[in-house]
């Protein structure tokens, strides 16, 4: 069968739309990363730059809530498309000490922090959890639950693996049926245990998951690009890019939030700035469809909260996909 050329052209043009715009990826400081507790104390994930999915965050919210209820440890995930020259290790302690990420005095927090554009991925652990979480755990973590799917390029996949198994070893294995049910996609078994493959089954999974993601991946650039795009005022020609953005205001379950974009014509070089609506919150019921208060880490202000004040000694592992 002869290849389709015009298909191929039309792949390589959504290709170069894709790493064109994340060209434009901002470059992050540890007190630039959002940090989730302004927006309520039952939220665990930075995800300024989109790279997990709406439902990787939701479902690492309730995880990350359930652990702490369960065990006191503070389970934060920070996803970023670049943190420049930084070096991964000083931009985690930095942010995991900024933050106060573990219970005040107890010191048991965790910090995940992935680059997507140096391919950093780093799990620092707070004083107080270096005895359960060693250095060699988070190293094997890392190693065989994150790197594979990390280098496939999915994200979701390695975080919700890895804020697994940092589960699975937090509570001795002990992990609700309900958050086990992410692993069923790879055909895994509990972490530490022999993994039983079905071949074929896995490969018609994998090809099902494979094209699903290509048609989401294209629908998604080639809508972004378009939505992206504005109409320069000047020259009025639709060549005008973001380049910065500044939120205004946070939007919330009853309001929605404001940002102040400024986008840079491509045709004439002209900047210009408008101010675009966030939409508001949305309330997620519990996926799993239990009853009971698990998803949410109980408490909790919906208007803001914080972490607990807890500190690290640069313990758990880092290193490069």
């Amino acid at each position: 069968m002869q290849p389709n050329l015009d298909a191929m052209r039309r792949v390589g043009i959504i290709l170069a739309l894709f790493f064109a715009t994340i060209s434009y990826a901002e470059v992050y400081t540890p007190e630039e990363v959002p940090n989730p507790k302004s927006q309520g104390q039952e939220y665990y994930v930075s995800n300024p730059d989109g790279l997990l999915s709406d439902s990787t965050v939701i479902w690492v919210n309730g995880c990350a809530a359930r652990l702490e209820q369960e065990t006191e440890v503070e389970l934060c995930v920070v996803a970023l498309e670049s943190i420049g020259d930084e070096d991964a290790f000083d931009f985690a302690y930095e942010l995991f000490q900024r933050w106060g990420i573990g219970q005040k005095g107890k010191n048991t927090g965790v910090l995940i922090l992935f680059a997507g554009e140096s391919h950093d991925l780093r799990i620092m652990t707070g004083t107080g959890i270096e005895g359960v979480l060693t250095d060699g755990i988070c190293s094997k973590i890392m190693h065989e639950e994150m790197f594979p799917s990390f280098r496939e390029g999915n994200y979701d996949m390695g975080i919700c693996l890895g804020v697994l198994a940092i589960y699975d070893v937090c509570t001795d294995g002990e992990t609700p049926e309900e958050l086990q049910a992410v692993r069923s996609v790879t055909n895994r078994g509990r972490y530490g245990e022999e993994e039983e493959e079905e071949w074929l089954g896995w490969l018609v999974l994998e090809a099902i998951i494979i094209g699903g993601a290509i048609l989401l991946v294209i629908g998604l650039v080639v809508g972004a690009w378009i939505n992206s795009i504005k109409r320069c005022p000047k020259c009025h020609k639709r060549k005008g890019h973001e380049i910065r953005r500044e939120t205004l205001a946070y939007a919330t379950y009853d309001y929605e939030g404001k940002a102040r974009v400024t986008y840079k014509c491509k045709n004439c070089g002209h900047e210009f700035t408008l101010e675009e609506r966030i939409p508001k919150l949305v309330h997620i019921s519990n996926p799993s469809g239990s009853s009971g208060g698990g998803w949410s880490s109980g408490g909790g202000s919906w208007g803001g909260g914080s972490w607990g004040g807890g500190s690290t000694s640069g313990g758990g592992a880092g290193g490069k996909w």
